[in-house]
């Protein structure tokens, strides 16, 4: 992107009263790439440059003041706009997930499930072992509201998971003494995560960009 565009996009952010992180707040995006659009060391892609013209209320082309010059996205900066769309359409969809997840009032549904099993086959011993599945539902749901894979991957609930698979095979079973295995697995399982999971050159970026 040449530097009058980016000196342009500058200039209207300024007019119509907005900062750089109210900016990126409006379009979706972090406020380093706004600051690299105004340095001209990148370029926004199609849709970000629509929205700008909408948030601005004007058309795409008095937007870039193409009258006379016309804005060409060069090969590499395509590419980086294909990535970027891709993230921001995996982020979409998993955050969908987790708001829908905490919108789902779980705890009543488990409740609701520990006073059938307790009324219906006076089972109010092993029953309790259902609200376990709480803390695993919303250390669920958080984790799809991370945006790194590798992150997503350490934030699932692997040791409530571990400690639910304890208690039952214990309580149900008697299997207390074999049944601590499980626990090796949390260790085993960090451990895995954070030393063979690379994610890409886009994941790595992300916690940068987030920030």
């Amino acid at each position: 992107m040449n530097i009058e565009i980016a000196n342009r996009l500058v200039q209207l952010r300024k007019e119509n009263g907005l900062s750089q992180e109210a900016l990126a707040a409006k379009l979706g995006i972090s406020r380093q790439a706004i600051s690299k659009w105004e340095r001209a060391e990148a370029s926004p892609d199609t849709d970000n440059l629509m929205a700008l013209a909408e948030l601005y209320g004007m058309s795409l082309d008095a937007l870039l003041n193409t009258a006379n010059d016309q804005y060409v996205l060069d090969s590499g900066e395509q590419e980086a706009d294909k990535d970027e769309k891709k993230v921001k359409k995996e982020k979409t969809e998993l955050q969908k997930k987790a708001i829908k997840m905490f919108k789902f009032p779980f705890p009543l549904f488990v409740v609701l499930i520990f006073l059938a099993f307790g009324f219906a086959a006076n089972l109010w011993h092993p029953a309790w072992l259902v609200f376990l599945l709480i803390p695993i539902y919303y250390h669920l749901a958080g984790a799809l509201c991370v945006t790194n894979k590798k992150a997503r991957l350490l934030a699932m609930p692997v040791p409530e998971v571990a400690l639910l698979v304890y208690m039952c095979f214990g309580i149900l079973a008697n299997l207390w003494s074999p049944t601590w295995i499980v626990f090796l697995v949390i260790p085993l399982y960090y451990w895995l995560v954070a030393s063979f999971y690379k994610g890409d050159k886009k994941e790595k970026d992300a916690p940068e960009e987030e920030k």
